[in-house]
């Protein structure tokens, strides 16, 4: 256990010890609606972060669901996705660096999500604190304002473990910042999702230190499923699923354990 705590601190999602925050636990009692009478609801979506290894589960969910009328992936590029599910994509290539120039992405979204960051395994960005909050707050701020003021009244954010503004780690301070910013935009109803050390099976594994990190947490998944991990498909679908279900409070923060519990298969 002691090797497996020395390695997390390694890891984005769970770097530093800091006080537990209160979490959203309690899920709303009305039931959720069916992907059937979601979609009957006629509602759009926009994702930023399609391209990350969490985005493209999301999408994946949304597609093999078709939940929504469209789902507009606002990014750098445009990705070419082949087959008859993908047709409600819209895709917005966008500068991240001059957001304000694409307003017209964000405009008449149901409900957004924004799984957007910098890689763990990416030293070049996390040891870079410049870069770091570059991408993981100034970009998932300005693209949260624009989706309020394009009349998004759901948003559906990624965070992380442990992320406190008051934190001493600077990854964990800077999602902590993003959380508050996002919650002071009055959303009429914003998700906050906190993972613990999101398990990702990669066909292209070259990061030693998460091959490693993976190894080392398999017996801790195994026999504490919920302790400090989650599959990166319980985390995408639980990421969908909260929109399907009937709003509790305005705010919601869900911790590792309710993101298992959301990710449940419908």
């Amino acid at each position: 256990m002691l090797l497996c705590r020395s390695v997390l601190l390694r890891v984005s999602v769970c770097r530093v010890r800091t006080p537990p925050r209160p979490t959203c636990v309690r899920m709303a009692t009305a039931a959720a609606q069916t992907d059937e009478e979601f979609l009957s609801t006629n509602q759009s979506a926009f994702m930023v972060g399609a391209t990350g290894e969490t985005g493209k589960h999301i999408l994946e969910e949304l597609t093999n669901r078709k939940l929504f009328r469209t789902v507009t992936l606002i990014g750098r590029r445009e990705v070419k996705y082949d087959g008859e599910k993908y047709q409600s994509i819209v895709q917005k290539v966008v500068d991240f660096d001059n957001l304000d120039d694409h307003a017209d992405a964000f405009k008449d979204h149901d409900v957004g999500f924004i799984c957007l960051g910098a890689r763990a395994g990416n030293t070049g960005v996390t040891s870079n604190l410049p870069a770091l909050r570059k991408v993981d707050h100034d970009y998932v701020v300005k693209s949260a304002e624009l989706a309020k003021a394009g009349g998004c009244r759901h948003l559906v954010l990624l965070s992380a473990m442990k992320a406190s503004k008051d934190a001493s780690h600077p990854y964990s301070k800077i999602k902590g910042e993003v959380e508050e910013e996002a919650k002071a935009l009055g959303f009429d109803r914003l998700s906050i999702f906190q993972p613990a050390v999101i398990m990702v099976d990669r066909k292209d594994e070259t990061r030693v230190g998460e091959w490693f990190l993976k190894k080392a947490l398999a017996p801790v998944a195994f026999f504490f499923p919920t302790a400090l991990t989650v599959p990166i498909a319980t985390l995408a679908r639980a990421m969908v699923n909260v929109a399907l279900t009937p709003k509790d409070k305005d705010v919601e923060v869900l911790d590792n354990k309710a993101i298992h519990r959301m990710g449940g298969k419908k």
